[in-house]
């Protein structure tokens, strides 16, 4: 058996991980500890989180049995990781075995990537059962387009630039915000004519090539003549890029299924399936049985997929298994958070989950830190902030508290066994388990929980919460649940406007000073002033 690093050190959302005897010891994001979003920090390499996974472990990367990097590897970190027993793994095959491996699909399942590009590649499409994978499709860049492109350089667009000339918004973060004002839209000829004129699709190619040079060009020229000079006209504009991403990849997969009619299950990853509403689109599909997104569906899960990738290989990992978790970061225990908490003259009590279902029922704003922190961009129950979800100006005043700006609505954590009461189908369920694509609401509910369904299509991005995998998170539903019927809370993520998720219990205690949350739920005391 044996110990494997897997290194990510790309232009965005850098990341390292460690594996042994085919089981995660830790995997982290450079922007945890630069406290820097990695949209907004490109050329950063993995340093701080390498050095931290090596102190944690005592383990170095160089004395490890194996070290994968995800290729290509700039120069300037290259002698830090090679000597024997190192080797690259490409891009697209750390996100497909990231995503095969961890959906316990033993199935004839389809695996899918697609992104804006990794080496000279947009998508590979692989055919797996039994733990095995066939590649049977492979698209390069240099001869195919790419929707994630159209995304991307429409989310630096819409906004316009700053003083340096860059977006207002950023591609590999921003985007989701696109994503949330196209509800709030309607189909609209001439923009949808204009986005299909950059990239369309046919016979399993998307066309033409260079999607990103266009893409900017025309945006471009639709900013400079008004066109996203509203919000009423942002809204449209994002509609029909959501419903174009929809129906060109939604072609796509059902000429794939024309193809191989045996295959009933999917698998995502890459950059496109952190599109929630793409993803509720696939998972209606009448052919396809269950869909499944890794968790970190990004960049940020290529060292993942590295560490996969390579205990395959070493026969350490033969089928895909369920994950009951993504909590892969650094826990604390009890001692250290106490230590810790000295700084700030807090008050601590023992924790109860009926006393603070309690509290959340009265419009408590509760900080939730749990574990490990949670790997991917979902707040999953290690850094969360829940609060009640029927009351609708529970928006406002998240925003003000967490001094955000966004359109996006919240999501919602639901009990399992509930689930089926509240969403219109039952479907892919393991992968909602980390808030991977939105379902529809039943009627009877919508007015129940305003607080977390969009206003105007009326779906959620909900997590599914196991009693038998999340035991203290499904307990304080269950309170909740015991006191107002309501099986389910809001769930956002524990940070601040334009930051990533938190780490740390500083940083965690700091936003119990700042007012940001009423009171902080830490490992099993509750801290408050």
């Amino acid at each position: 058996m044996s110990t494997i690093y897997g290194i990510y050190t790309g232009n965005h959302s850098s990341c390292v991980c460690l594996m042994r005897n085919g089981e995660i010891v830790l995997s982290l994001e450079e922007e945890r500890f630069t406290r820097i979003k990695s949209g907004d920090n490109y050329d950063s390499n993995c340093e701080l989180s390498s050095k931290i996974i090596q102190e944690k472990t005592g383990l170095k990367i160089v004395d490890s049995d194996y070290r994968v990097a995800v290729a290509p590897v700039p120069a300037v970190f290259v002698g830090k990781i090679t000597n024997n027993n190192y080797e690259e793994v490409s891009h697209h095959d750390s996100h497909a075995y990231g995503a095969y491996y961890t959906s316990g699909f033993e199935e004839k399942t389809l695996t899918i990537t697609y992104d804006g590009g990794g080496e000279n590649t947009v998508m590979k499409v692989f055919l797996c059962e039994d733990g095995k994978m066939n590649l049977i499709h492979s698209r390069p860049m240099p001869s195919y387009g790419s929707l994630s492109h159209l995304w991307g350089f429409a989310t630096s667009s819409i906004m316009g630039y700053d003083k340096h000339f860059e977006g207002v918004w950023k591609m590999c973060k921003d985007e989701g915000k696109l994503m949330g004002m196209a509800a709030d839209g309607h189909y609209d000829e001439k923009i949808y004519r204009i986005l299909n004129s950059i990239i369309d699709y046919k016979n399993l190619r998307f066309f033409p090539s260079n999607t990103s040079s266009r893409t900017m060009i025309t945006l471009d020229t639709m900013f400079n003549m008004g066109e996203f000079s509203t919000q009423e006209k942002r809204n449209i504009f994002c509609y029909n890029l959501q419903k174009l991403t929809n129906d060109l990849f939604l072609n796509f997969l059902n000429d794939l299924h024309k193809l191989y009619p045996e295959y009933k299950k999917l698998c995502f990853s890459g950059g496109l399936f952190a599109n929630v509403k793409l993803n509720q689109k696939i998972n209606e599909l009448n052919w396809v049985d269950e869909i499944y997104v890794l968790p970190p569906m990004g960049d940020e899960g290529l060292a993942l997929g590295a560490c996969i990738y390579k205990a395959v290989q070493l026969g350490e990992i033969t089928k895909p298994k369920k994950l009951n978790d993504v909590f892969f970061g650094i826990s604390y225990s009890n001692d250290e958070i106490y230590e810790i908490s000295k700084e700030f003259d807090f008050k601590r009590v023992e924790y109860s989950p009926e006393k603070i279902a309690k509290e959340i029922n009265k419009g408590s704003i509760v900080g939730w830190f749990q574990g490990g922190s949670e790997h991917g961009p979902r707040a999953l129950g290690a850094r969360s902030i829940l609060v009640k979800p029927t009351d609708i100006n529970t928006h406002k005043v998240l925003n003000e508290r967490l001094r955000r700006h966004d359109t996006m609505p919240f999501a919602p954590i639901i009990l399992s066994e509930k689930f089926e009461d509240v969403f219109t189908t039952s479907k892919s369920k393991y992968t909602a388990e980390f808030m991977t694509l939105c379902f529809s609401t039943k009627e009877e509910w919508i007015d129940k929980i305003p607080a977390v369904i969009q206003k105007s299509d009326k779906t959620a991005r909900p997590q599914v919460v196991c009693k038998e995998k999340l035991p203290k998170f499904w307990s304080i539903l269950n309170e909740y649940y015991k006191l107002s019927g309501i099986p389910l809370l809001l769930n956002t993520s524990f940070n601040s406007h334009n930051e990533p998720i938190i780490e740390n219990p500083i940083q965690a205690f700091s936003a119990l000073k700042k007012g940001i949350i009423d009171k902080l739920i830490i490992e099993d005391y509750v801290y408050f002033n």
